[in-house]
């Protein structure tokens, strides 16, 4: 039997992972990581290079390492390499930066001995722990367990794309990591916030003056995906003082700046429309059609008709809680306290039953709107190692 077993190797898991080895002193040999991909942050690393993603959001003291500055250390370590460290403002890291401090950190706590490429079908309670049954029917036993998936496997679809995919056109999720848009000569981009203008800017490389985004609204300007604040005591404490768990739920939807994007996004974006090299509509795709040479016509609600050679979808992901097609007989089969918007209610310790243990998006009411990105993952992995 392991001591620690985590379900989910992204950014949450592999947080888990570096806290259990480097503050909890876990051997690599009795720590578990479980996931599909074959190695640590595989979609991270695929959606974005998809996008065409410089450099991070967050500021440079968020990353997987539980010393808050190993990145900016990692980073004067390789003064000599040829690209930029760090961009204003807060010093936000160079994704080739980041990635690389993140392979530096996975060799230093062995990640490889704790791999085990797999997709959790079933966990149950067993002597002493939890039995964690595999898709291939490969069991296995640890004492805890901390479930740290995300919503990858959720992503948005409009009816309209849903309806129009069915029928052949050429339609493709940003991040669909099965299946990549067909290039023909032009391309529309659904979507108004960070991963659409990186996919914009990406695309308009390709495609100069062929390439238009469709936003519901006019573009959004915040630094990050919810304020600051969040980040400490300034807001997290009245949070926290909140016992309605659907009061709680209404201040993480309030709290969040869902279709936001940084103001230097916003200006390439401006620079490249007056450029001629993309177009921006404030508009909404009520249907698609194909036409001929492989083309599809998009009705918008405006009245305009919009001919383009496939469209781009970056409409995020479906916000329903994950896991459940496995989670849900958990839950039924111990009891477990879940809130009305089908979100677990785990402990502030962030223990959903007794060695049962949550991170990312499913801890979310008691981490707040910051629980899916890297410094929930840190707050999250803190609060899990404090109780032991």
């Amino acid at each position: 039997m392991k001591k620690w077993l985590i379900i989910g190797g992204g950014i949450q898991g592999c947080t888990m992972a570096s806290y259990l080895r480097k503050s909890l002193y876990i051997q690599a040999n009795d720590m578990v990581v479980i996931d599909p991909k074959p190695r640590p942050l595989e979609n991270w690393r695929k959606f974005t290079e998809k996008l065409g993603m410089a450099y991070l959001r967050s500021p440079s003291i968020h990353h997987l390492d539980p010393s808050p500055f190993s990145l900016e250390k990692f980073a004067k370590q390789h003064r000599d390499k040829e690209f930029v460290h760090f961009y204003a403002p807060y010093d936000r890291p160079d994704l080739q930066l980041f990635n690389k401090h993140c392979e530096e950190l996975f060799s230093q706590i062995d990640i490889e001995k704790s791999w085990v490429q797999g997709k959790v079908s079933g966990l149950t309670k067993s002597t002493k722990g939890w039995l964690v049954t595999l898709a291939t029917g490969v069991e296995l036993k640890a004492k805890n367990v901390v479930i740290a998936i995300g919503l990858s496997e959720q992503l948005r679809w409009p009816q309209w794309a849903l309806e129009g995919k069915a029928l052949g056109a050429n339609i493709a999720h940003v991040f669909d990591e099965k299946e990549n848009l067909k290039e023909r000569g032009s391309v529309v981009i659904v979507g108004g916030g960070i991963s659409a203008a990186h996919a914009t800017i990406k695309w308009s490389e390709m495609l100069p003056g062929k390439v238009t985004l469709i936003t519901r609204h006019p573009l959004t300007v915040h630094q990050f995906d919810s304020d600051p604040g969040w980040l400490g005591p300034k807001y997290m404490n009245k949070f926290s003082k909140i016992e309605c768990f659907k009061e709680r739920r209404e201040a993480i939807k309030a709290a969040r700046y869902p279709g936001s994007l940084p103001s230097e996004l916003k200006t390439r974006l401006e620079k490249s429309k007056k450029q001629g090299n993309i177009d921006i509509l404030i508009d909404e795709v009520l249907q698609v059609a194909t036409v001929k040479e492989e083309l599809l016509k998009l009705q918008l609600k405006s009245g305009e008709e919009l001919v383009t050679g496939g469209v781009l979808l970056a409409t995020g992901f479906e916000q329903k809680p994950p896991g459940m097609d496995w989670l849900q007989l958990l839950i039924k089969t111990y009891c477990l306290p879940c809130a009305t918007c089908g979100y677990p209610i785990p402990k502030p310790s962030l223990e959903w039953e007794e060695g049962l243990y949550l991170l990312g998006a499913l801890a979310e009411l008691q981490l707040g709107p910051v629980a899916r990105n890297i410094s929930g993952a840190r707050r999250g992995a803190e609060r899990i190692i404090s109780t032991f």
